[in-house]
Parts: structure tokens; C-alpha cells; sequence
């Protein structure tokens, strides 16, 4: 049997039990559309409690009075909107609590960026499994072994940075972090950012990530100082071409004295040799201009290419060509594209003929006059390209 405990208009039970031979109260009452109960020892307190609450229940009464029509309507608008067992008063401190939780950001805006990464559409991959697939897929477009291995290389870098995270988990500030924390150059971390990015955009078209939100194309470019270009002597090529073994030097001499990039020569095939006719055909989707070219052969490189020529197959057959030519040097450095870099500077040295240069190169008239006009004098382009097998 409860007690009612009034103020005329709210009212608030008692209701007295026994609980382990001693004697408990209950206040029970509505607030906010709520029904409120709490648990007394002593009847005195709970009845003092009871009037407080009385008290401001007639308080709430009078300020629900004193409303204006507007906030009547608002009132009425907001119960239609909300759940019919979801009181509004709840709903009011639940959004000024993630508001103040949010800071400047909106709450529309933390619902979309959490439905962004947490869509039940795009599947969650581990970022060592986005390795494979991507550097796979870079294989299968028919890209240079050198750029498929660079990407597999990076893309595990950052599965083994980040382990057990997905794509979607990454933030630009976190990249940017651990980037910037690598003991590399500006170019190779340039380089890592490019195959990233190109990583994200892979992602996107292939449902990995929502259109949008891959975090790579924010993160910091670094400055590159740009250094002269490094060229190797005569002398250094022939001690290359004399320590390679036949796998390792049609990469070297076609290097040298053709002047061919590390990816077209990675993608070249001796097929596209005719040291007959003295020309090399760089096919358009294996030059980085996209644009074919005939490429001269020089005497010298054709006593290096005859005693090894072969009807087809591929010129290099090294993953890291470069790499296995390093290990070849012997009282000089290795200089990174120092073959193509030695080739346009002995070759502009004997021509004086930019615009040629450029076209057998595959490049621009600027480039070549920018960055190898006098670099060597004539006699040294001489005995370059008179480096021949003893």
C-alpha cells in the first residue's frame, strides 16, 4: 500500500517494505516522462526528499506554463521527430554532451565521418593483404619489375609500421609522423609518398576505401635539392662491362651508350634490337614519354650486344639491376641513372646538336640544355663511346 504524498497538482508515493527485518521506503514519481524511484532507510528522510522533489517538479510545472507558443510548437515538433520510447530530455543531454565532447567539429559531421570508416560495404582488409593485392595488380598491368618491387617494398613498410590496421584506419598526421621519422632522403620519401598515393587511388577503384578518403594525397611533399647530374668515366665503364656477366651487361651497354632508362630497359626485349639496321625501338607503352622512338646503335655497343644477342626475350633480367651493377664498382661510386646521365653528356659533347639529343633520349630540348650543355669536353666523349670488349 503506497502513501501519496501531494502539492495539489504532482504527486509522489511511499511505499514501505520489510527488507532482512528492517524496514525500507520508496519514493516513486514521474520526471520527464520517466519514472523516478529511490530507496530510503529512514521514513523522515524520505518524506523530505519527497517534498523537494515536489518542489521542483511544481517548478518545472510552472516554467512548462510560462512557455510561448513557439517553443510549444518546438516542443511538439521535436516528440514527432524523436523515437516514440525516447524521451526528449534525453535526447537534449545526449547531444550537448557529444557536442561538448566535439569540440568545434559538428555532430553531422562526426556521424559522416563515422559511417565513412566504419561502412559495412567495404571490406577491411589487413594492410599487409592491400600489399599483395596492389603490388600484384601493378605486376599484372604489365609495369617495370624494378617499380613492382618498389611498391611491394613500400606498401609492406607501411603494413609492418601500422600492423593489424586497415586502410581506413590511417590519418594523414600519423603517415606524415612516421615518414618524416625515416632516416631516407627527400627524394626516396618523395618517391614512397607517389607509390602510396598511387596505392590509395588502387584502393578506391577497387571498393577498399570510399571515394575521397584515402590519406596519402595530404601528406607533406619534402624539398628535393635538385644535384648535378653524376656521370661515370670511361674508365669506370669499362671496368663495369669487363666485371658483368652476360645477364648483367646488355643492361650496362645499352645503359651506357644508348641511353635508356632503367624501366625501358627493364621492359626492352631483344626483339626490338636490330643491331643490323643499327636502331633500337622503344615502343610507346614502354617509354615514359608514352611516345615510341628509334634510339641509334653506336659501334661500340654493337661489338658489346653481338657475342650475347638473342632473337627475343628480355633484355634485363634482374629485378634490381641497378643493385647488381653497385656491387660491381670497384674504386668509384655508383651513380644513381649515372648511364643515361653519361650518355646524353658524351653524346651532346660529340653531336653539339640539342634537339637530336633529345629526340634519341627521350626528352626535352630544355632538359638536356639545362642540365648537360659542356658538361664533358670532346675528347672524353671520345674515348667513351670507344669503350669496346678487349
Amino acid at each position: 500500500m503506497a502513501t501519496e504524498i501531494s502539492n495539489g497538482k504532482q504527486t509522489v508515493k511511499l511505499y514501505q517494505s520489510v527488507n532482512r527485518g528492517k524496514a525500507m521506503y520508496q519514493l516513486a514519481y514521474y520526471a520527464g516522462g520517466r519514472r523516478v524511484q529511490k530507496n530510503f532507510a529512514d521514513k523522515a528522510e524520505a518524506k523530505r526528499v519527497a517534498r523537494a522533489v515536489l518542489g521542483g517538479l511544481a517548478k518545472d510545472a510552472v516554467a512548462v506554463d510560462a512557455l510561448a507558443t513557439p517553443e510549444l510548437e518546438s516542443l511538439v515538433a521535436a516528440r514527432k521527430v524523436l523515437a516514440p520510447d525516447y524521451a526528449l530530455h534525453v535526447a537534449v543531454e545526449e547531444h550537448a554532451q557529444a557536442l561538448a565532447k566535439l569540440g568545434k567539429a559538428t555532430l553531422r559531421e562526426a556521424v559522416e565521418f563515422f559511417l565513412r570508416h566504419n561502412r559495412a560495404d567495404v571490406p577491411r582488409l589487413p594492410l599487409s593483404e592491400i600489399s599483395e593485392q596492389f603490388a600484384r595488380s601493378r605486376e599484372q598491368s604489365g609495369l617495370s619489375p624494378h617499380y613492382v618491387f618498389l611498391c611491394r617494398k613500400f606498401t609492406r613498410k607501411l603494413a609492418e609500421t601500422f600492423p593489424g590496421l586497415c586502410l581506413s584506419d590511417l590519418t594523414t598526421a600519423a603517415l606524415d609522423k612516421w615518414l618524416g621519422d625515416l632516416k631516407l632522403g627527400a627524394t626516396t620519401k618523395n618517391d614512397m609518398r607517389r607509390v602510396l598515393g598511387t596505392c590509395g587511388n588502387w584502393a578506391e577503384k577497387h571498393g577498399h576505401l570510399l571515394k575521397g578518403s584515402s590519406p596519402f594525397p595530404g601528406m607533406v611533399r619534402y624539398k628535393e635539392n635538385k644535384a648535378p647530374v653524376s656521370i661515370f668515366t670511361p674508365e669506370n665503364i669499362a671496368s663495369l662491362l669487363k666485371k658483368a656477366d652476360a645477364t648483367l651487361r646488355p643492361y650496362l651497354a645499352l645503359g651506357a651508350f644508348a641511353g635508356l632508362r632503367t624501366a625501358e630497359l627493364q621492359r626492352l626485349d631483344w626483339s626490338e634490337i636490330d643491331l643490323d639496321r643499327g636502331f633500337i625501338t622503344v615502343a610507346a607503352s614502354k617509354a615514359k614519354t608514352r611516345r615510341r622512338r628509334l634510339v641509334p646503335i653506336s659501334e661500340n655497343l654493337k661489338l658489346w650486344l653481338t657475342p650475347i644477342r638473342q632473337a627475343s626475350g628480355p633484355i634485363c633480367v634482374h629485378v634490381c639491376a641497378q643493385h647488381a651493377a653497385k656491387t660491381k664498382c670497384e674504386g668509384f661510386a655508383w651513380a644513381k641513372n649515372g648511364l643515361r646521365h653519361s650518355f646524353i653528356s658524351y653524346r651532346l659533347a660529340i653531336l653539339h646538336d640539342t634537339a637530336r639529343v633529345a629526340l634519341e633520349a627521350g626528352n626535352s630540348p630544355q632538359v638536356i640544355f639545362s642540365h648537360y650543355r659542356e658538361l664533358v669536353m670532346p675528347e672524353a666523349a671520345e674515348a667513351w663511346f670507344a669503350v669496346k670488349p678487349q
